[in-house]
């Protein structure tokens, strides 16, 4: 559901700590570890000993461009029905990509992208360009929503095509920056928005995809964290097996969201008891997930022995490279972000000593190949800025994070000359 919305408040003082830094160039530094001799060799030097498969282009981002190419050839050629009937199966069968982007939000973005990115231009300087033309897509997409008013997908569809254009007159300004113009175009998109998924129960549809929307409403409400808790929910309820629904929940109830850190862990844990069966304790960990990275004074919250529980229960039941990139990429970023608050306070040392072992467990159990995207997200709080950022710079920053990461269990073999191979069966370290 994060793919299409974002928070609404101090957006423009939001970034994560790693973003800041994230174009600087990485220090020639030495792999932490126990002491060796003869010297402290550096990760680079011993690449040409650690042979791990590079993934450039995962399975799952091709799944995603798929998607949303269908949806936008139906749009353009006008084929509705086949589009609403594709959405309709996706969102019943609750496809997702590997990555857990919902093939049916990625179908309903393709199909308004058109018009949402007229719009994003011709408003890139905060008003309307005088020859803009894109009022006209979206009166066409309402056209096809008034011929077809009970079609949930196409509903879909021309809702969100609100929700994105609400936020391209918004923009990235805090509250007090916004003009009055633009605020009341945004309020007024989403108002147009909640209409249109106000025709629509999720429930009585078991729908997903409508859930999904109206928690994307939520940043138009006056108070949203009156209704975050419930739309969330009703959302996960619907659609368990899919974290991306539990790691947004986490991190709109950030501090600098709609909640407080008691208020996140309350929400961790009851989501984690409401799924016991699909994810054991692995719902307190997705919940908590991306929040952490986004704010490590969650650190001081979250029950470290309880996440690394999930940690281990989401491995037992999403046994792929994708989940297994993905949750070493934030142990790694996490045993460092507690290695450097904790170590200089000499407080909770068992923090940065307990998300190294998970980590090292990983890359040792589970890690086959390096998927160089997610470790660039991690670096800078997985995708929530994410887009501001090249593709290709991301994705080069991840490949280097990752070869040290992965390099670290092994630092003592490699510093001796040893060559360690990644391979599907396994791992072999061999004198080389």
């Amino acid at each position: 559901m994060s793919l299409f919305s974002k928070p609404t408040s101090k957006i423009a003082d939001l970034l994560s700590p790693s973003l800041r830094a994230f174009s600087r160039k990485p220090p020639e530094v030495s792999v932490p570890g126990p002491a060796l001799a003869p010297g402290n060799v550096t990760y680079r030097k011993m690449l040409g000993q650690l042979h791990i498969p590079v993934i450039s282009a995962p399975k799952d981002q091709k799944e995603g461009v798929i998607a949303q190419e269908l949806g936008l050839r139906c749009a353009r050629q006008e084929e509705w029905g086949e589009l609403a009937n594709r959405i309709y199966d996706a969102d019943q069968c609750r496809d997702t990509t590997q990555a857990g982007l919902a093939i049916a939000e990625l179908l309903a973005y393709g199909a308004r992208s058109d018009v949402v990115r007229a719009a994003e231009h011709s408003l890139l300087h905060g008003r309307p360009a005088n020859d803009s033309q894109f009022f006209h897509g979206v009166e066409a997409l309402e056209s096809v929503l008034e011929d077809h008013p009970d079609c949930y997908p196409l509903a879909l569809v021309v809702a969100h095509m609100h929700i994105d254009i609400g936020w391209a007159w918004r923009g990235a300004k805090s509250n007090e920056d916004i003009h009055p113009i633009n605020r009341e175009a945004f309020e007024a998109h989403f108002e147009r928005a909640q209409t249109i998924l106000d025709s629509f129960s999720p429930e009585a549809q078991g729908s997903p995809a409508l859930s999904a929307a109206r928690c994307a409403l939520l940043p138009g409400q006056t108070n949203p964290a009156l209704y975050l808790s419930r739309e969330f929910e009703r959302l996960i309820d619907l659609d368990p097996m899919n974290p991306r629904h539990m790691r947004a929940l986490g991190n709109y109830l950030l501090p600098r969201w709609y909640g407080d850190f008691q208020a996140l862990d309350l929400e961790a844990r009851r989501t984690a008891a409401r799924t016991y069966e699909d994810w054991g304790a692995g719902a307190y960990t997705w919940v908590w997930f991306d929040a952490v990275l986004v704010d490590p004074d969650g650190f001081d919250m979250i029950e470290m022995d309880y996440f690394l529980d999930g940690v281990r229960d989401i491995l037992a039941r999403r046994q792929d490279q994708h989940v297994a990139n993905l949750l070493a990429a934030h142990l790694y970023q996490s045993w460092q972000i507690a290695r450097s608050r904790y170590n200089e306070t000499g407080q909770n040392p068992e923090i940065a000593a307990n998300l190294r072992q998970g980590f090292e467990d990983i890359i040792t159990h589970h890690l086959r190949e390096v998927h160089p995207l997610i470790w660039g997200h991690a670096e800078i709080g997985f995708e929530n800025t994410a887009r501001i950022i090249s593709e290709e710079r991301l994705a080069d920053k991840g490949r280097q994070t990752a070869l040290k990461a992965v390099a670290m269990p092994f630092l003592k073999r490699l510093q001796e000359g040893h060559t360690v191979t990644f391979g599907p069966d396994g791992i072999t370290q061999s004198n080389s």
